[in-house]
């Protein structure tokens, strides 16, 4: 069996969303001849949005998993702030009052570059040379963002010269909150060449979605390029007799799971379940990190909320599979990856079989995805009409089967995708 060095800042017991890729592929990386070690931070050490216990059962026993220290920001700023780390941790962004807010902003946005956990580089490339020196390593994958993860990817790749796979999952110079960073003209000119440079060393680049990789094949020329997206696996949907007690029976139930905050938030989409209220009772269910301000957004319409923040994957897709719509609002964006912005929940809202109404750009690569699965429809943040249209189709369909794509579905099962990364992986070292 072949091994493969796989690095990445974010692993159980780190939760959210962007852990599921990564932990999946070492899951099944095993059964198509490729044995990983990981190479992850110390969660003593680390900047974790939400932590998620019951993911470290899904780490396969022959897997070795190496923690090393790390160096954040977040620990001095909340120390600042007189608060706990996880209070001012968040996905892309630091909070806190609005001077410290602005200069923290700005230390991220020029400081710490090319993200706030570049404070773990030194550690874990000394930790990758000591790998590899220990084991015959084949291959070498690193993932981000965090993208300081390719910055240990590319130094272990010089040292090795094996081949190296860069796993994007969101865009890096083009990522959605630059905007919020204050970025300078120097930085944004250091954040062009540390892209550049890794793209253009790797040995192969792979991404979630087409438009991410016409992106980065744009901007650098990359040796190989694969997009392999995100999924779901079929293991994690379990037939479950738990009913949700935070869930009535009467209700039209609409939850969003995954990070929700004003810049994914909808005006359009409140005054729309405004109008609803007239036929039926709504209940809006935000489920993991929530912004305050969002909620107080329902709250001030007259809707009922629950904000019901942080749960187990598991009690995560218990919520899919038990509302009667499923709502997927991506940040509004105006820079030029709003297309290929692709939330990676996506794929677990489509295997619970529910419909789906997103909030994003109409003609881009989840709109796409939306079709061709049948799964549902998305609008954009302020098209009300059309956004009351498809929730009332939705609420006269209540308690019906959603007819989603079964052949294209399973195209997204995790299995198959890491069928496809032991591909590229075979390709790279035959």
């Amino acid at each position: 069996m072949k091994r493969i060095l796989l690095i990445s800042y974010y692993f159980p017991p780190s939760g959210g969303p962007g852990v599921q890729r990564l932990l999946k592929f070492a899951r099944y990386l095993p059964e198509n001849g490729w044995l990983p070690t990981i190479l992850t931070v110390n969660p003593k050490y680390a900047a974790f949005p939400s932590l998620d216990e019951s993911l470290l059962d899904e780490i396969p026993s022959e897997i070795e998993v190496i923690r090393t220290r790390a160096w954040d920001p977040f620990s001095l700023y909340s120390q600042l702030q007189g608060k706990k780390k996880e209070e001012v941790v968040k996905v892309g962004y630091i909070d806190g009052t609005q001077i410290f807010n602005k200069f923290a902003r700005w230390l991220r946005g020029n400081i710490f570059l090319p993200d706030a956990r570049v404070g773990w580089v030194p550690y874990a490339s000394r930790e990758a040379r000591k790998l590899l020196q220990k084991y015959k390593f084949d291959a070498i994958l690193s993932t981000g963002p965090p993208h300081s993860s390719h910055l240990i990817g590319l130094s272990a790749h010089k040292m090795s010269g094996l081949p190296w796979v860069v796993d994007m999952r969101d865009p890096w110079v083009e990522i959605y909150y630059t905007e919020q960073m204050f970025e300078t003209l120097l930085a944004k000119h250091i954040q062009t060449r540390l892209e550049r440079r890794v793209l253009s060393t790797a040995s192969a680049v792979v991404s979630v979605s087409n438009y991410l990789g016409s992106g980065f094949q744009r901007r650098a020329p990359i040796k190989h390029y694969e997009t392999i997206p995100n999924g779901f696996d079929p293991s994690d949907i379990k037939s479950t007799q738990n009913v949700l007690s935070e869930l009535s029976d009467d209700a039209f139930t609409i939850a969003h799971v995954g990070t929700y905050n004003l810049l994914r938030h909808s005006d359009a989409f409140v005054r729309a379940l405004q109008r609803m209220k007239e036929l039926t009772d709504i209940e809006v269910h935000l489920v993991g990190a929530v912004d305050p301000d969002a909620v107080e957004a329902y709250h001030s319409s007259g809707l009922a909320v629950k904000a019901v923040g942080y749960i187990s994957h598991q009690d995560a897709v218990d919520y899919m599979n038990q509302v009667d719509l499923l709502l997927l609002a991506l940040p509004q964006v105006s820079t030029g990856s709003a297309k290929g912005v692709f939330s990676g929940k996506v794929f677990e809202y489509l295997s619970a079989h529910k419909p789906i109404i997103a909030l994003g750009a109409t003609d881009g690569d989840l709109a796409e995805l939306l079709d061709e699965t049948n799964a549902g429809g998305i609008y954009d943040h302020e098209d009300e009409e059309g956004i009351y249209s498809f929730v009332h189709r939705c609420f006269q369909l209540k308690n019906q089967s959603w007819n989603i794509n079964e052949e294209t579905l399973q195209e997204y099962e995790r299995p198959r995708l890491t069928q496809r990364l032991a591909r590229v992986l075979d390709y790279l070292t035959e």
